[in-house]
């Protein structure tokens, strides 16, 4: 496969992972946590996750960290940073309290903390390799 169809398709699953996260996170705060339609929903929330973070790394394993995509892979991790900052406060501070779990809620804001924070980590990694 060339070059051009793994960035394109990357991008492209960056773009979904970030979608699936944003449509799949806010859906887990009516649910109980030991519903299956919860696990079924944390699971593509999961699978956003991966195909956001595989994006980023599919195009740094393609052109051997190259500075230009060290650059592009640090913008798209800021967009990651400030998706998942975004949803960990929606999830832990939400407008409404009445009609959600709070221990969904909880666990949905940790999880959106530790995508943050490994996007940052993956930031660091980027600059000091």
């Amino acid at each position: 496969m060339s070059n051009f169809l793994w960035v394109l398709l990357s991008i492209i699953a960056y773009i979904a992972g970030l979608y699936i996260m944003l449509k799949t996170t806010p859906m887990l705060l009516a649910r109980s946590y030991d519903e299956g339609l919860f696990m079924a929903i944390a699971a593509a929330d999961i699978l956003g996750a991966i195909l956001a973070f595989g994006g980023i790394v599919i195009m740094y394993a393609i052109f051997n960290a190259n500075v230009v995509i060290r650059v592009i892979d640090f913008l798209l991790l800021i967009g990651v940073l400030l998706i998942t900052a975004r949803l960990a406060m929606f999830c832990l501070r939400p407008r409404y309290i009445q009609g959600t779990n709070k221990i969904s809620r909880i666990l949905s804001g940790i999880y959106c903390i530790f995508l943050a924070v490994a996007s940052v980590y993956y930031m660091i990694q980027l600059i000091v390799s």
